[in-house]
């Protein structure tokens, strides 16, 4: 009589980690939705920013220079956005946090369309920032830091895709 077993497929170890560095963002994301949706967070996180630029300014004065300054006051203007736009921003994240922790089930699951759920959910989740965080410097530097973040994820998971079915 033959053995029949079959034993399921094996997660690689890269695929392990990306997928709970993902489960730890995708928290971290949904948590940050909430937050900006449901509490007063960007109010808060406005004012504090306010009160740290005064600071600063203070202490280096003059010596600053004009480009710090124009980038310290485009940090307050995309804070300012983030209020203006404050729901919206946070019912989006909420709802991106969701489907990329879906995503990141199925290719814990070894599933591949969790790929391209994630690819969706990534990708999207950049427009909202690009659409109500204004177009400053900082705003720039902060969607081109996630985009390259995101980046890097999609092509990790993309080099697993053969161990997934």
């Amino acid at each position: 009589m033959s053995d029949l077993t079959t034993e399921a497929p094996k997660r690689p170890t890269m695929l392990t980690i990306l997928c709970i560095l993902s489960l730890l963002f995708s928290l971290f994301a949904l948590w940050g939705g909430y937050q900006t949706a449901f509490t007063d967070a960007p109010t808060k996180d406005l004012e504090e920013a306010r009160a740290k630029l005064d600071e600063v300014m203070e202490q280096v004065g003059e010596e600053a220079g004009a480009g710090f300054s124009s980038f310290a006051e485009s940090t307050i203007d995309m804070h300012e956005h983030r209020v203006e736009n404050a729901k919206a921003l946070g019912y989006s994240g909420i709802l991106l946090a969701l489907l990329s922790l879906s995503a990141v089930w199925l290719m814990w699951s070894l599933k591949k369309v969790g790929f391209w759920v994630y690819l969706v959910a990534s990708v999207a989740g950049l427009v909202p920032d690009a659409l109500w965080l204004g177009g400053g410097p900082a705003a720039v530097l902060a969607l081109s830091m996630m985009s390259v973040i995101t980046l890097v994820f999609v092509i990790l998971y993309a080099v697993n895709l053969k161990h997934m079915r």
